[in-house]
């Protein structure tokens, strides 16, 4: 599941990896896949599945790397697959939503967004018996139509619900993000311009609760592209995320107050904060992309910086925390895709822990099973490393 859980945080239960085994990974096994692998491995009973942008679905024994299956020609994938059961789902940037047998990968259903030429960029989310898509547009991020959030039938992919972003269906407010949900129901996801923020619904009606607009106004293209993060701060629950123009924000997730926003870096249409923050209870690990780049832990309780790494090239990737390990990639998806790599950090002060020169950029956020750690490239690599 892509960052882990519902909560989107990056700290999912059982990641296991700390400082001394991040020092000594090494890589286990790796496969090639068509076209980048952007969205994050999903790892479920010893089996890892993977996307590509080439269309291709693959399963893979987690332990040694070996091919389980393999479908071909779904459509170009930007997001993560999540395992449900016995079901793999994934969204395709022809605005599909598949859900596929984890045992052999035979297709079970295939349910078209609403739009006009709508496209999946976002990971699908799975709670209870509904599949809950973010629904962009293969226009980009040119407000043709409006983005929206989808919610389908598990078992049989039927539409359960349809909530526009945009009061009246209005064009606008395209979601590249990724629903996170909280304990009572409740979930989030980021929206384009012109509203650049984040709506809340009511996961089990589509009804809308609330809109978090972060830069009114603003003319400019600043999107909150990264998925929101639910967090637990002075004993009441919040929602966590940054936007393209480098601010982050935390939000009473009641209500969409804000509790407290900060200006991070500068960022850009595709730079700022595009990629989801980690957050360990502690502090929040945010990834940027704009200036400067790398990585920035602030203080849960008020914003403060604690410590900062700087990468040397942008980070897209939403970074993963084990056990006092913070792992990420780096590298510049949308300007040189032959530089790049993946990094580990001390979560304590930023120290660097390991690093591995891929030549090759990532966008994608590791996965954690254990002290497994999965990562995907640009190249079409999917990569899993072990401590040795």
């Amino acid at each position: 599941m892509y960052r882990g859980d519902l909560s989107r945080d990056g700290h999912p239960p059982g990641a296991a990896l700390d400082a001394a085994a991040a020092k000594r990974l090494k890589a286990a096994w790796q496969a090639e896949m068509s076209g980048a692998v952007n969205g994050t491995p999903a790892v479920a009973g010893g089996v890892v599945v993977a996307a590509s942008g080439g269309g291709v679905v693959a399963a893979y024994h987690l332990n040694t790397g070996g091919k389980i299956w393999q479908v071909d020609r779904l459509g170009a994938v930007s997001g993560s697959p999540a395992i449900a059961g016995a079901r793999v789902i994934v969204g395709t940037l022809t605005g599909h939503t598949f859900a596929l047998d984890l045992a052999n990968g035979a297709r079970l259903w295939d349910a078209k967004a609403p739009g006009i030429r709508p496209a999946i960029w976002s990971s699908p989310a799975v709670y209870g018996q509904l599949v809950l898509i973010g629904v962009g547009s293969q226009y980009g991020d040119n407000p043709l139509e409006s983005g929206r959030v989808i919610a389908l039938d598990l078992a049989t992919g039927h539409q359960a619900w349809d909530l526009c972003a945009r009061d009246g269906c209005m064009p606008g407010d395209g979601i590249w993000s990724t629903p996170a949900i909280d304990a009572v129901g409740r979930g989030y996801i980021g929206v384009g311009n012109p509203d650049d923020g984040v709506v809340a619904f009511d996961v089990a009606t589509g009804r809308r609760l609330w809109l978090a607009t972060f830069h009114p106004d603003a003319g400019r293209d600043v999107d909150v592209g990264a998925t929101p993060i639910v967090v637990q701060v002075g004993g009441r629950e919040a929602v966590a995320v940054g936007s393209n123009a480098g601010v982050f924000k935390v939000l009473d997730a009641s209500t969409g107050a804000v509790i407290w926003s900060r200006e991070v870096v500068s960022g850009s249409a595709v730079h700022g904060l595009l990629a989801s923050p980690g957050y360990d209870g502690t502090n929040y690990y945010l990834p940027s992309a704009g200036t400067p780049v790398g990585i920035f832990a602030l203080a849960a309780g008020d914003g403060k910086t604690q410590w900062t790494y700087d990468s040397g090239l942008p980070v897209y990737s939403a970074p993963a925390i084990g056990n006092g390990a913070l792992v990420f990639g780096i590298g510049d998806v949308f300007g040189d895709p032959n530089s790049g790599g993946v990094v580990a950090l001390s979560s304590r002060d930023g120290s660097v822990l390991w690093i591995s020169d891929l030549h090759s950029a990532v966008f994608s956020a590791p996965a954690m099973a254990g002290d497994t750690v999965l990562i995907g490239d640009s190249r079409g690599d999917v990569i899993a490393y072990r401590p040795k």
